[in-house]
């Protein structure tokens, strides 16, 4: 019987591989360079064995979470290197293998990872298991063309529905599966946790039910953390590189003004009118600097300070980027945010 279930298995990673492999192959030379950067030490990788499970998972952020709670009962494996834009990576057709093979492939959902988002169905079509975080936490949406403005009237939020098709057109930017930067909130990583855990303790075979006791006490202790030191500010009003900070502001009381990229994805582009509409927001609100990152012009964030006369500030919110762990990387992200606004 056991075995039979291992072959069968096997056969449904072949064909989700073969079904997925045309794919990639279409992405070519882009897909095969991106992955020549080598992940760093905070990817959490390490080389499979016969006796652990492959555990899969899309980016290192929430790579990390998966390894305090899997301990050394599974491999973990993060496919998108540190470092590289999650919204518009490109698997090879190792990346598509590696999560074909995975005993279990976590994923952030909510069309983050937009380059993997057809292996990763195709995967659960030929009866892999996938764990989409996003779909076991209450997904922040926005109203439709509302790129700019997040602040206090901004409650539109509802768990398990299904966001209008927001379309590609200009000033229409969003995806229409809510935002998906859910881990830029401790209290929304700790709403999926147990569903996580119950997720890879099938797939490690083991209980890690002490691991998720663990964890929950530490990321509830993060939270306060966070909110001691954002409720010593005088006010926090944010602009960020792309849509990227409302989980943390609805969290802890900060107020969205815009930003660069008024998107869920860097994949999409600013309009001069938005550009322009954004100058108008910071100065009307004397925010004191700009928050930029991964997939955001350089070029265009510190022309905008120099002309608003702020700072222009880097933060790291989309990958590890040296952080020991997910709690460091917060708290990391927590204080440059409070340096630049006091």
């Amino acid at each position: 019987m056991i075995e039979n279930k291992k072959t069968s298995r096997t056969f449904r990673r072949f064909l989700a591989l073969a079904l997925t492999f045309g794919l990639v192959a279409g992405c070519g030379g882009a897909s095969e360079t991106a992955n020549k950067s080598e992940p760093g030490p905070e990817s959490k990788s390490e080389p499979a064995t016969e006796s652990r499970p492959v555990i899969a998972v899309t980016y290192s952020v929430l790579g990390d979470i998966v390894s305090q709670l899997v301990g050394d009962n599974a491999t973990v494996t993060v496919v998108i290197p540190d470092g590289q834009d999650p919204h518009d990576f490109q698997p090879s057709a190792k990346d598509v293998e590696t999560m074909s093979n995975a005993a279990l492939v976590v994923s952030n959902g909510l069309e983050f990872e937009e380059g993997l988002e057809k292996v990763i169905e195709n995967i659960a079509d030929s009866g892999g298991d996938i764990f989409m975080a996003g779909e076991h936490i209450t997904v922040r949406k926005t109203e439709k063309g509302d790129d700019h403005g997040h602040g206090e009237d901004d409650d539109d939020h509802a768990e398990g529905e299904e966001g209008d098709d927001h379309g590609d057109s200009e000033g229409d930017h969003h995806h229409g599966g809510g935002d998906p930067h859910i881990w830029l909130s401790p209290a929304t990583m700790l709403e999926m946790l147990p569903a996580l855990t119950a997720a890879l303790s099938d797939a490690a075979g083991a209980d890690l039910s002490e691991a998720e006791r663990v964890l929950t006490a530490q990321l509830e202790e993060l939270d306060k953390q966070v909110a001691t030191i954002i409720d010593g500010l005088d006010e926090c009003k944010l602009v960020s590189g792309h849509d990227e900070m409302g989980y943390f502001a609805d969290r802890y009381g900060c107020e969205m003004i815009g930003a660069i990229i008024p998107s869920f994805t860097t994949t999409s582009e600013a309009t001069a009118g938005e550009l322009a509409d954004l100058k108008k927001q910071v100065e009307k609100n004397n925010v004191p600097a700009i928050f930029t990152g991964l997939g955001t012009s350089a070029d265009i964030a510190n022309q905008l300070a120099t002309e608003l006369g702020v700072k222009a500030v880097t933060l790291s919110t989309h990958y590890l980027d040296g952080s020991a762990n997910y709690q460091e990387f917060i708290l990391r992200m927590v204080r440059q945010i409070s340096e630049a606004l006091s």
